[in-house]
């Protein structure tokens, strides 16, 4: 054996192998290569090795895996033209042009677009029944995967079920049932959130409120829980009066508490709820930040554009959906388990936030 080939990481002699098995024609198109644990033995290999290997020549597009049967060599003049090249994405939320989802989208077919994948976008306003039905319709047509990003998580798993047992990959953006493995992508909403209450804190904030808005969604709950942490490391214990976890906000009783001087800061679950808030206590003569600093999260298109700039938590869309669409092929890659990933957030200070 060559000194090159010793240096070779073990993973790359399975690919070379595969590869050489394929272009001296010895396997076909459509043909089945070895199963993992021949090659592991054939190659003398761990079976972990083997599956990074295949996983990267599935995504280059060498071979093509049939869940229960094996791996394939793929056709190379033919693989953009197959109806397992279809990704279809599931959003269910309120605003189908809300720049957000677009980012999201844009993210999506960044990734797809590498690899030769038509993206099939179906948009559903806020309603649970419909994002079932649609999902259980497509999961009867030739998909290749599937991304969701669901209204309600928790009743979802009524249709996971159904889409695992057509063996079609799938990954969850933003929002996951609790207590329920999949595979899913979403930013780090506990740590965002305890680094944006963290810093109203040093600007000397001790009093400071908490604003949901879907509190049934597992993001609102984690930054709900990086605001108490937040809180509770600097020895601060917020009143249950502060915390509105509602959707219907009694901005009236908000506004009694700031003038009080019983709440100096605002930390709000997401940016909509936070402009409401600017715009609601505005109307009832609070001035912000003067009276009131108010935090958002996820920084929206319009949240630099508002009455007042929004200071908020910046989580990038985009790289959520790529992403996304990159964990789909690792799954379909013959990943075992299931993997949850957490992608950063940055804080972004603008003019609603002022030191006491």
């Amino acid at each position: 054996m060559s000194e090159i080939e010793q240096d070779l990481p073990k993973y790359q002699k399975v690919k070379d192998y595969v590869l050489s098995q394929v272009h001296r024609r010895e396997i076909s198109p459509d043909d089945r290569i070895p199963s993992e644990s021949e090659l592991s033995k054939l190659l003398n290999v761990s079976s972990i090795t083997v599956r990074k290997a295949l996983a990267e020549l599935v995504n280059e597009g060498v071979i093509y895996r049939v869940r229960g049967k094996g791996s394939f060599v793929a056709r190379q003049d033919a693989a953009s033209d197959r109806g397992s090249n279809l990704v279809a994405f599931v959003l269910c939320g309120l605003e189908m042009h809300n720049s957000s989802y677009m980012q999201i989208i844009k993210g999506v077919q960044s990734y797809l677009g590498k690899r030769g994948c038509k993206l099939m976008i179906e948009f559903v306003e806020n309603d649970f029944d419909q994002e079932r039905e649609r999902i259980r319709s497509l999961i009867q047509s030739d998909l290749r995967g599937l991304l969701i990003y669901s209204c309600d998580p928790d009743s979802a798993k009524s249709y996971l079920k159904d889409i695992r047992n057509r063996s079609i990959p799938f990954v969850m953006l933003d929002r996951f049932p609790p207590e329920y493995p999949v595979n899913g992508i979403a930013c780090n909403n506990h740590d965002g959130a305890y680094e944006a209450v963290e810093y109203l804190i040093r600007q000397g904030h001790r009093r400071i409120g908490f604003a949901a808005y879907d509190y049934h969604l597992t993001p609102e709950v984690d930054r709900y829980n990086g605001y108490r942490h937040a809180m509770a490391d600097a020895s601060l214990s917020p009143d249950p009066e502060w915390q509105y976890l509602r959707k219907e906000l009694d901005y009236s009783k908000l506004a009694r508490q700031i003038q009080d001087g019983e709440l100096t800061a605002l930390f709000c679950v997401n940016d909509r709820r936070a402009l409401e808030a600017i715009e609601q206590l505005t109307q009832r003569g609070i001035r912000i930040p003067e009276q009131v600093s108010v935090m958002g999260f996820d920084d929206f298109e319009g949240s630099k554009f508002a009455k007042v700039a929004l200071s908020t938590v910046k989580q990038h869309f985009d790289v959520l959906g790529y992403e996304s669409a990159k964990l789909l092929f690792e799954i379909e890659g013959g990943s075992y388990g299931y993997k949850k990933m957490l992608l950063p957030t940055s804080l972004i200070l603008r003019d609603t936030v002022k030191s006491v």
